[in-house]
């Protein structure tokens, strides 16, 4: 739990945020800018995550290591729809075969945030993100401060306070700044959202026109 000043801290780094970015957002002219726009909170965050990791301690994550993604995910409406983009660019059989991999995933069943199961995110090919580009602001800010933790799944994996803190001020902001534009910004389960816009693309319009359209 934050001190009292902390929070008054997070809260004005979140607001300042909101309000560069709802200044932004305000002038866009198209759903693809209005998509495209949540590209600046990636960055954000990466950015945040490189001076954070080079102030120590330093984080063990390497390419390869997949145990954070094997949990419930939860992505923006804009992220979600960047991410349906991306896909729909890919050859034909490649969808095709990401879009079997999120069916299975999504008739698995959806995990709570608490849940203890575990299924490997249908975005996984050989242990590496195959959307590593424009994966959410949720998997670019986890990490951890020690691989063993991870490979015992243990319940408690060590991290960097600072660098949760700086990101969840980003998306917090972010997504405040979306809202405040009259375009929904909430959290959606990963895999089961996706399929959904690869469903129907036409949600994509309907959500830039204010409508709260993405599975809850």
């Amino acid at each position: 739990m934050l001190s009292q000043n902390e929070q008054a801290a997070f809260d004005q780094s979140s607001a300042n945020v909101r309000a560069r970015a709802f200044h932004h957002l305000r002038v866009v002219r198209d759903v693809s800018a209005a998509v495209g726009f949540v590209s600046n909170l990636h960055h954000a965050v990466d950015k945040a995550g490189m001076e954070v990791n080079e102030r120590g301690p330093a984080m063990e994550c390497r390419a390869g290591c997949s145990h954070c993604c094997s949990v419930r995910v939860e992505a923006t409406d804009a992220e979600i729809y960047r991410i349906a983009r991306e896909v729909g660019k890919r050859p034909a059989d490649e969808a095709h075969k990401l879009l079997g991999r999120l069916e299975d995933r999504v008739s698995a069943g959806d995990y709570g945030i608490e849940s203890p199961r575990r299924s490997p995110c249908a975005f996984l090919e050989k242990d590496l993100c195959s959307i590593y580009a424009v994966r959410p602001a949720v998997c670019r800010k986890a990490h951890s401060l020690s691989v063993r933790s991870c490979l015992e799944s243990a319940r408690e994996i060590p991290q960097n306070m600072e660098m949760l803190l700086v990101a969840d001020a980003l998306i917090q902001g972010i997504s405040d700044a979306y809202r405040e534009a009259a375009l929904p910004s909430s959290a959606h389960e990963l895999c089961k959202s996706v399929l959904a816009v690869l469903r129907d693309p036409g949600l994509e319009a309907s959500w830039y026109g204010g409508e709260s359209v993405l599975p809850g």
